[in-house]
């Protein structure tokens, strides 16, 4: 299979992903699934994971090149495919465990003194 044939396959492996949830969903997720993951209010966040997706993609947009395709052509886009494939799925499979996990969380109405209590778990400390 040419390089082509493989990024047609890789599209088209995203493009028709089946997840709990709707693609575009999921890519719309990615930005604040990170926000969460890196600041703590993802607690359970596979942080390997994604960076290890982060890096991918940035080794795909970066201008360095273990494969340069200058010198191989068409064969040096075959380890960047590569590793968008695994870049883009390591972070949409992310994303769908953190909208899982949004959409079992049930949040209680905000009271009116919720804007000056912080909630720890089993603790409220009232601020006043």
């Amino acid at each position: 299979m040419g390089v082509f044939g493989r990024a047609a396959t890789v599209a088209g492996a995203v493009r028709t992903s089946r997840g709990r949830h709707p693609l575009g969903q999921r890519i719309a997720a990615v930005p604040p699934m990170l926000r969460d993951a890196f600041t703590g209010r993802w607690s359970g966040a596979p942080r390997g994971r994604l960076l290890a997706g982060l890096a991918g993609l940035v080794y795909v947009i970066s201008p360095l090149d273990f494969l340069p395709e200058i010198l191989l052509g068409p064969f040096g886009l075959g380890d960047d495919l590569a590793i968008a494939a695994v870049a883009v799925a390591a972070l949409l499979t992310s994303a769908e465990e953190w909208l899982d996990r949004a959409a079992s969380s049930t949040v209680p109405p905000a009271s009116p003194s919720a804007a000056s209590a912080e909630v720890i778990p089993g603790v409220v400390l009232d601020r006043h």
